[in-house]
């Protein structure tokens, strides 16, 4: 059973989406192999994490994510990053999507495997100094296009970029909205 089987029998079987980008030369896509996992985090009070960097233009917004490993399992993946990013513990409810990106007929290795989780218990700070996380909001379901947006705005150097964490918000955006269907 390969290891997308595998996550569809454990959490459900994801949407799976194609994002066109400008262009694929850009981090992270251009320089992992195994891909990401991001991590739409549901808080106690119904609200999503977000999360920026003191390096983003702007301090936009984005779920958090973070590198799988090579020979890395994904679940295994988004259990490590979630508790080096927030330190919260979580039960892992769905997985929501894989997302794949392309420009000009070219499809990246790279792709995002995104899951939903239920915060559970912990006090919210990095254990991972080097994430450089500079700030955190809380954003409701319907809020999410805003953050998007913003994303999808970004100045031409981060465009691609943009376009490409933008997804994400979009992606979960619809998920909740199939939820209240």
């Amino acid at each position: 059973m390969s290891q997308l089987e595998t996550l569809s029998a454990k959490y459900g079987q994801p949407k799976s989406i194609v994002c066109p980008l400008p262009t694929l030369h850009f981090p992270p896509v251009r320089e992992r192999n195994e891909g990401e996992v991001c991590m739409a985090i549901l808080r106690p009070n119904g609200r999503f994490l977000l999360q920026t960097k003191q390096s983003y233009p702007g301090s936009v917004m984005r779920l958090p994510s973070g590198g799988i490993q090579r020979g890395e399992n994904v679940d295994d993946a988004l259990l490590r990053e979630i508790w080096e990013e927030t330190n919260l513990t979580v039960k892992i409810d769905r997985f929501v999507a894989r997302i794949e990106y392309e420009s000009g007929g070219m499809r990246a290795r790279f792709c995002t495997y995104m899951f939903m989780v239920r915060e559970l218990d912990g006090e919210l700070r990095s254990n991972d100094p080097d994430e450089k996380i500079s700030d955190w909001k809380e954003a409701l379901p319907q809020e999410l296009p805003s953050y998007a947006s913003a994303l999808r705005r970004m100045q031409p150097s981060w465009k691609s970029w943009g376009i490409f964490r933008a997804a994400a918000l979009d992606t979960l955006f619809e998920h909740c909205g199939d939820l209240k269907a």
